[in-house]
C-alpha cells in the first residue's frame, strides 16, 4: 500500500474550481488564411504590442480575462465569440451551451467580462434594488422593437438559469461612466462587479446593482530572472509571468532588449470581474506563489 505524505495528502484535498469564459480568444476558430490576415487581426482584436513591433501579441480580451484570473487550482472552458456575428447572440448561445451541456460539462463559475448596457433614466428614479423586476420587465419592453434588447433579455433570463443552479456569474458594472447600468447586472444573484479604484468612476459604472468592487488597472511590467535577463511580462502585479517572451510576436533568441513596461494600463471592469471571482473562490486559502 502507497503511503502519501501529508503534504501530498493536503496537495491532494485542494479543490480545484471550473471557470468558463465566455468571450474573444486567440486564436479565432476559423484560424488564419495567411500572415496579413494575423497582423489585422491582431490589430483588432489584441490588446497590447509589447515588444514594439508593431504587432500585436496574441492575447485578446478573453485571454486577458483569463489571465488575471488564472490559478493553478482553476480550470478553464472557453466559450468563444466567434467573428462576423452578433456578439449579443454569441453571448446567449454560449450560455445556452453551458446549460445543455452542465449535466456532462458542469461548471462552478462563470465569467462573463462583456456589457449591454444602458441610461440609467432609461428606468424610473432613483434606481433601486428592489425595482429589477420592473427594470427587467423594461428591457423585455425594448426588445419589442429592439433585436439587440431582445437578446439581452434573453441573455438576462439565461443568467438566471445559471445561478438557479447554484453557477457563481460575474459580469462587470461597465464602462460607459455613471449615467451608465449593465442590464446583465439585473438578473438575480449575478455578481457584478466595478473598479476599486477612486480614479476610474469618470469610466467604470457604478450604481446600486454593482455588488463588489476589484482591480480595474493593470500595469504590465516586464520580469527579470536572477541574471538580469527578460524572461516574460508580469501581469497582475505578483511578479510571476504571465506572458512568456516565447509568446511575444516579435521573439527571437538574438532580441535580449524589451521594453520595461507596456506605455499604457489596462483598464475596464473587465478585468474587475475575474480579479473579484478568483478572490472570492479562494477568500479562504493562501494564492500559491508563481506556477
Amino acid at each position: 500500500m502507497v503511503m502519501l505524505s501529508l503534504s501530498t495528502q493536503a496537495e491532494v484535498r485542494l479543490p480545484v474550481y471550473r471557470v468558463a469564459i465566455i468571450d474573444r480568444f486567440f486564436p479565432p476558430a476559423q484560424g488564419f488564411e495567411n500572415d496579413e490576415e494575423r497582423v489585422l487581426h491582431g490589430w483588432l482584436y489584441g490588446m497590447m504590442d509589447l515588444d514594439d513591433d508593431e504587432r500585436r501579441e496574441p492575447f485578446y480580451h478573453g485571454d486577458v480575462v483569463r489571465l488575471i484570473a488564472s490559478h493553478p487550482q482553476i480550470t478553464f472552458i472557453q466559450y468563444p465569440i466567434l467573428d462576423g456575428k452578433n456578439p449579443m447572440s454569441e453571448i446567449l448561445v454560449n450560455i445556452q451551451n453551458i446549460l445543455a451541456r452542465y449535466k456532462k460539462q458542469p461548471v462552478d463559475a462563470v465569467l462573463l467580462s462583456w456589457e449591454s448596457s444602458t441610461l440609467i433614466s432609461t428606468f424610473d428614479k432613483p434606481l433601486q434594488l428592489k425595482r429589477a423586476g420592473q427594470y427587467k420587465e423594461k428591457v423585455r419592453e425594448m426588445g419589442q422593437a429592439d433585436e439587440v434588447w431582445h437578446t439581452t433579455y434573453q441573455i438576462i433570463m439565461a443568467l438566471e438559469s445559471l445561478t438557479a443552479k447554484g453557477i457563481q456569474v460575474y459580469t462587470i458594472a461597465g464602462n460607459g461612466g455613471t449615467g451608465m447600468i449593465n442590464t446583465f447586472s439585473l438578473a438575480d444573484d449575478v455578481v457584478t462587479v466595478g473598479a476599486v479604484e477612486s480614479e476610474l468612476k469618470y469610466f467604470v459604472a457604478n450604481n446600486p446593482f454593482v455588488d463588489t468592487y476589484a482591480q480595474a488597472a493593470y500595469e504590465v511590467v516586464r520580469v527579470d530572472n536572477s541574471d538580469g535577463d527578460p524572461v516574460g511580462y508580469d501581469l497582475n502585479g505578483d511578479q510571476c509571468v504571465d506572458i512568456p517572451l516565447e509568446r511575444l510576436t516579435g521573439y527571437s533568441q538574438e532580441v535580449t532588449e524589451y521594453p520595461k513596461k507596456f506605455w499604457r494600463l489596462l483598464t475596464g471592469s473587465s478585468f474587475a470581474a475575474p480579479a473579484a471571482l478568483k478572490a472570492a473562490l479562494f477568500a479562504n486559502l493562501p494564492l500559491k506563489a508563481c506556477h
